[in-house]
């Protein structure tokens, strides 16, 4: 518990007395340290991570406060925290429904701060490289001396789950792939790391976000069409070889199933096993999607329109014994959490924000070539697929969504009528004449 606990102390410090472009980098890292505390609470060192350190980071960006016109997007957002607080009064669990309205806020606050760091040129997609480094140090540490912290031993990840991790990855994978102000060396060498530690960390489902993000990356360049078309044909053409060679390919994965669990799925599936542990918690998280259905399906209408309430997905676990204490991560998957939890209101409220982020992100893409808004549009599909199974909500300063948030501030710059080309500040000839003549 030493090493998290000083990890905690110096990034924190770091994010706070730093320069700002480092207090960034720090911060991103720091999202790798998580104080879990169970049933009781999300602990005093998350609060400080997710609550106080964005409201102390704004004030450091004070001088770039203001933004421009209102857009759809943070008025669905805080439209939906007013309903989750609305609905924790007909919670079982008050104190929980309580701390997730906190935490969401505390993810607006981060995403204000952000935007002011990117208006301030603190927050640029270089940062892809001193928080990949980062993130990565903080898991090659957990994995040397305390490999059983957070997750099994097996999977590579920082003081944290190995899914949240895999989610922050993902994110600065979309950042390094997407961003053409990075030499491309810079940008193959990064995408390659992180994808090998994905691999490492084993995560199924972020590991075919990744596969979504290339594809569509491919796809929005502006690469001559042939060679998208012979990118794709060759990509068959690997797949049939690698059919081919299934046998020698199986008895490997075969070999590396006990210490991976994306080659541990693949020899389940080859098998026919439909029990093995290659499926990891599959087994599990259906069973409690069933539950939610069927309860669901024996909702009133009133439940249905307005939701059971927040944190009360936690009472699906019934007798299980899998699962964790905190009512607000039970439900694994996020769409049907929301739901249960706030009803069909509740699910159009989060729908209009995912909306109004793919329309930030596609608007971003389409009027501005530099490509800012880029990563947060190819990042989107992986995103919605994994919260099929992650809980993003009850994540201020957490792994699991800050990346999220990084990358849609990022796609702000694309917004903005004076995004600057190379970060570099140029003055309003236009403006000046204006003000001289009058």
């Amino acid at each position: 518990m030493n090493l998290p606990l000083a990890l905690y102390i110096v990034l924190l410090t770091a994010a706070g007395l730093a320069p700002l472009r480092w207090a960034l980098a720090a911060y991103l890292t720091l999202a790798t340290v998580d104080f879990y505390t169970g049933y009781g609470g999300i602990g005093i060192l998350n609060a400080l991570k997710g609550l106080v350190f964005p409201a102390v980071l704004l004030w450091r960006l004070r001088a770039y406060s203001g933004h421009t016109k209102p857009i759809v997007a943070p008025i669905a957002w805080l439209l939906l925290v007013s309903y989750v607080a609305i609905a924790s009064f007909w919670s079982l669990f008050p104190l929980s429904a309580a701390k997730l309205a906190g935490e969401m806020i505390g993810s607006f606050l981060i995403c204000l701060a952000f935007l002011r760091a990117t208006k301030g040129e603190y927050l640029t997609p270089s940062i892809v490289l001193p928080a990949t480094a980062g993130v990565l140090a903080v898991a090659i540490l957990r994995s040397a001396f305390l490999p059983g912290y957070g997750d099994t031993p097996d999977r590579f990840t920082g003081f944290t789950s190995a899914q949240t991790f895999a989610a922050l990855l993902a994110a600065l994978f979309a950042l390094a792939l997407c961003s053409s102000r990075l030499r491309p060396s810079v940008r193959v060498v990064t995408c390659t790391v992180i994808a090998a530690a994905m691999v490492l960390n084993g995560s199924r489902v972020w590991l075919l976000g990744l596969l979504l993000m290339l594809i569509l990356a491919l796809v929005l360049s502006s690469v001559a069409t042939w060679f998208k078309i012979c990118s794709l044909g060759l990509a068959v053409l690997l797949g049939v070889a690698m059919v081919a060679a299934s046998e020698p390919i199986f008895r490997f994965l075969a070999q590396e199933s006990r210490s991976n669990r994306i080659a541990a799925l693949i020899t389940a599936i080859d098998e026919g096993d439909r029990k093995a542990a290659g499926l990891g918690t599959f087994l599990f998280r259906r069973q409690l999607n069933a539950r939610t259905l069927d309860a669901l399906g024996s909702s009133s209408t009133v439940q249905l329109l307005f939701g059971h309430g927040t944190s009360n997905g936690r009472l699906l676990l019934g007798d299980m014994k899998r699962g964790i204490g905190d009512p607000n991560r039970a439900v694994h998957d996020e769409w049907l959490r929301i739901l249960y939890e706030w009803g069909i209101v509740g699910l159009l409220m989060w729908l209009a924000f995912l909306g109004s982020i793919a329309a930030f992100a596609w608007s971003g893409v389409r009027t501005d070539s530099r490509g800012y808004a880029k990563p947060l549009l190819v990042y989107l599909p992986a995103f919605l697929l994994a919260l099929l199974g992650e809980n993003i909500l009850a994540g201020a300063g957490h792994a699991e969504n800050i990346g999220f948030i990084l990358l849609i501030a990022i796609a702000g710059i694309s917004h903005r009528r004076s995004a600057p080309w190379t970060f570099t500040y140029t003055e309003d000839v236009s403006l000046h004449a204006t003000v001289a003549s009058s």
